[in-house]
């Protein structure tokens, strides 16, 4: 029986930002695929990386291996990723990625299942260790993530993703999702190290972060062991990989280069203005799609300073988080801790609760309330909330669909509602982030079909009750 890995590093794109790092990242995951004695073959694709040649490659390899007893198939990637939400796909863009060329260009998440399942290996482990800054179409982590819980078609199955927005585009060393994965292995103090084991290291490591959340999707034992932990493995220096490459030159016109592309994204006021008056009219299209004209009525309400917004305590705690170049204040409040008699307990630092946002700026707006009132007494409005957060490149925008419930005589109260979703756009990339917001209005138009079914369901059930 065969273990098999194939190891994936994209570091050189052609007409997006490359990435360096990855050729670290690709050196020090093959060599602990090697030291473990455990793989009878190991496909690395690290240098010919166009579309090509990756393909062809892929095809080749699962080609040959087809009708062969396969123990376990270790799937690494590193580079640049993207989701596609028309086609619920995770893509790997390649060394000749073109946004005008999106599937020629980029390796599909489905495409590996695919050969996967062919083959039908034992176990599958699937470690990706996604950059998403030069590509367009990308979802936020947590969707990624509930996307693959839902596809858990291969049995016996490890999958670790990460995806960091916000990584430094010329970074040089190992990334850290990469570095955390390799510490979990090295640092072992036990004779075998499982995956499970992997998987709580790089929970822990990445606990605290909020800048990149890996996810998890696990379906099998827990118990599959990944390695034993040899001298050869315990030999192995980390340190190595995470020197910078040194090219003095490079440096110096990668950072000109950085002043150049990130002065091209900022924008005037009166620019922006007309930007969010632009995203308005595409939430105003949202009545246009499949039968919601015929059951509802649209409002598209702006709002500012972030005034009367549900959950906003949420987004100031995120803000509070991350680098605030938003032009944002942080609203807190101080929250006594008191002992069962109500009594303040002097020596106990009082607790901060975050409690809003406001702006220093005078924008058209920075929120709407993207409202659907109902026609027909049988249903409930819904709302999508959507918060901008503004700087002088680019713009964060967060989002959250609301249920309304009914508490008296046609009044009605907030009820069910999703999590807040956010990502980003610079505002040179405008067509990019006008198809977002069109996907949210997707995204919106599913969750209230979603929600209208499911209280038909309730009704019918009811009906039959009773009779």
């Amino acid at each position: 029986m065969k273990n098999l890995a194939i190891v994936i590093a994209v570091s050189e794109y052609n007409n997006i930002t490359s990435l360096p790092g990855c050729e670290n990242d690709y050196k020090l995951i093959a060599e602990i695929l090697r030291s473990t004695n455990k793989y009878t073959e190991i496909l690395q694709i690290h240098e010919n990386t166009d579309s090509l040649s990756v393909k062809e490659n892929l095809t080749t390899f699962f080609s040959r291996i087809k009708g062969e007893e396969i123990g376990e198939l270790f799937f690494y990637y590193t580079g640049h990723g993207a989701y596609d939400m028309d086609e619920e796909d995770l893509k790997f863009a390649l060394t000749d990625y073109s946004s005008q060329h999106y599937n020629t260009t980029t390796l599909s998440n489905n495409f590996i299942d695919q050969q996967i399942r062919n083959i039908n290996p034992k176990l599958t482990v699937k470690v990706v260790d996604a950059c998403n800054s030069g590509i367009p179409y990308i979802k936020g982590d947590l969707e990624v993530s509930q996307i693959f819980e839902q596809k858990k078609a291969i049995n016996n199955l490890y999958f670790m993703f990460s995806s960091h927005s916000d990584q430094f585009s010329y970074v040089n060393t190992i990334s850290d999702f990469t570095k955390s994965f390799a510490e979990a292995i090295l640092t072992y103090r036990g004779n075998e190290i499982s995956y499970s084991s992997i998987i709580e290291y790089v929970k822990d490591k990445f606990a605290q972060s909020s800048k990149q959340t890996p996810y998890f999707v696990t379906q099998g034992a827990m118990s599959d062991v990944f390695c034993s932990i040899t001298e050869t493995i315990k030999n192995i220096d980390i340190t190595k990989y995470e020197k910078q490459i040194v090219d003095v030159e490079k440096e110096e016109v990668s950072l000109v280069e950085s002043i150049k592309r990130l002065s091209q994204s900022y924008v005037s006021k009166e620019e922006i203005d007309q930007i969010l008056s632009e995203i308005k009219e595409e939430f105003n299209e949202l009545i246009n799609i499949e039968f919601f004209k015929e059951i509802f009525s649209l409002e598209v309400i702006e709002v500012s300073n972030y005034v009367d917004i549900l959950d906003i305590d949420a987004i100031a705690k995120w803000v509070d988080k991350n680098s605030n170049d938003y032009f944002l204040e942080i609203e807190t409040e101080k929250i006594n801790n008191n002992n069962v008699y109500g009594i303040t307990l002097p020596f106990i630092n009082p607790k901060i609760e975050f409690v809003g946002i406001s702006t220093r700026l005078n924008t058209t707006f920075d929120s709407l309330k993207v409202k659907l009132n109902p026609i027909h007494q049988a249903l409930a409005p819904y709302q999508c909330n959507v918060v901008f957060l503004i700087s002088r490149y680019k713009v964060t925008v967060f989002y959250k669909f609301i249920t309304f419930h009914e508490t008296g005589w046609e009044v009605y109260d907030y009820g069910d509602r999703s999590v807040w979703k956010h990502f980003y756009r610079k505002y040179n990339d405008r067509e990019s982030l006008m198809k977002r917001i069109r996907e949210i209005n997707k995204e919106f138009f599913k969750y209230v079909e979603s929600s209208i079914q499911e209280r038909l369901k309730l009704h019918n059930s009811v009906d039959k009750d009773i009779k």
